[in-house]
């Protein structure tokens, strides 16, 4: 969910534009413009870097001025899970996991033992074995070596974990399982010259010391990657051709000099395109200075964290939770990117729990 300030930002822009045109419409919402807004409360907040409960609430739209122009309009039928094909039977099974994801969402399925836990049906989890990551990799990509040449194996499914090391290691690992000569691709780290004492940061910060940041967003300064890799984009590269950030590919070419992709998801499936390395820097840090990382803009995307799979639909999901979800709405996102009930595998290993078929949902009620 976009922070209200990028909201605010919009209407600023467009009242400045139609003031232009009607010295009345600078001062209408969005300069008298009819603009439709779209969104879940249920799902992942606003990030804010630091930030609390109130912080990220804070942060929403509703919080905005805008919020009081707007008109609200529900809509209550879950499109993923309709199927014209399903007996009655079969559609109010559907109809009842739909019902299920939303009660999580609103935070009304209350376990005995606190709010913030629910009881997960025992066919939805993998039951525990001695090696759980190969439990949930066969249960979402079975046989895989021999389906690295079909699209719709690969695109259809993706394992969802909370965060980003327990995602890369997870790619990581299946990438070892796959057949073929593995590439390997180093960024060019610097810090950029537009930071002051360059000099002595570069004594400070060496190249070497660089190569070992991970920033969300930005790609590692070594990337692996096997022809039939599915890979993701990282960044914008042509908006108009339909390359965007969360653009899903298959590695169909590694040269030395270049990565070719056939495109699995958006408005050009199918099309190969040529993928640059292109200069990135972190939009947040933490460090005296801005990093500047030459690297392919892609990621292993066999499995992703939680909140970049906003927006996905997948046939085959495998929830994997090693550590338990930490904010509100990522388990509500989790469960609901699934077209099919069936098709929800859930594996909780975090020593946490309270009980086999328990998973944390956190929930901030103030915000639905």
């Amino acid at each position: 969910m976009a922070n209200k300030y990028c909201f605010e930002a919009v209407d600023r822009s467009l009242r400045d534009i139609m003031k232009g045109i009607k010295e009345d419409y600078g001062l209408k919402p969005f300069g008298g413009i009819t603009t439709v807004l779209g969104g879940d409360f249920r799902q992942i907040l606003p990030v804010v870097r630091k930030g609390d409960r109130h912080d990220m609430i804070q942060a929403c739209i509703k919080n905005s001025y805008i919020w009081n122009s707007c008109e609200v309009h529900l809509l209550r039928q879950n499109m993923r899970l309709q199927s014209n094909w399903l007996d009655s039977i079969s559609k109010d099974a559907m109809q009842n996991f739909a019902d299920w994801i939303l009660d999580a969402g609103d935070g009304k399925q209350c376990s005995d033992i606190g709010e913030s836990w629910i009881s997960i049906e025992q066919n939805l989890m993998l039951p525990k074995s001695h090696d759980d990551f190969q439990s949930i990799v066969d249960a979402i990509y079975p046989n895989l070596n021999s389906h690295i040449g079909d699209t719709d194996y690969l695109v259809s499914r993706a394992i969802l974990t909370p965060t980003n090391e327990i995602v890369d290691d997870i790619n990581q690992r299946i990438l070892n399982n796959f057949t073929g000569e593995e590439m390997i691709y180093l960024s060019s780290d610097s810090i950029c010259k537009a930071d002051f004492n360059i000099q002595d940061q570069d004594l400070l910060y060496p190249t070497e010391f660089l190569n070992t940041l991970k920033f969300s967003g930005l790609p590692s300064h070594i990337l692996r990657l096997k022809k039939g890799a599915v890979v993701m984009l990282m960044r914008n590269l042509n908006q108009g051709a339909g390359l965007c950030n969360g653009t899903r590919m298959k590695i169909t070419q590694l040269g030395k000099w270049f990565v070719e992709g056939e495109v699995l998801s958006g408005s050009i499936i199918g099309d190969k395109v040529l993928i640059p390395r292109i200069s990135l820097s972190p939009s947040e840090s933490n460090w005296p200075f801005i990093l500047n990382r030459r690297q392919y803009p892609i990621s292993l995307c066999f499995a992703m964290t939680i909140n970049k799979s906003q927006g996905q639909s997948l046939q085959h999901v495998g929830l994997y939770l090693p550590k338990q979800v930490f904010t509100h709405g990522q388990l509500y996102v989790a469960i609901s990117r699934v077209t099919n009930r069936n098709a929800l595998h859930i594996l909780s290993n975090d020593d946490e729990k309270p009980s086999e078929n328990k998973v944390l949902n956190i929930v901030y009620t103030e915000i639905l």
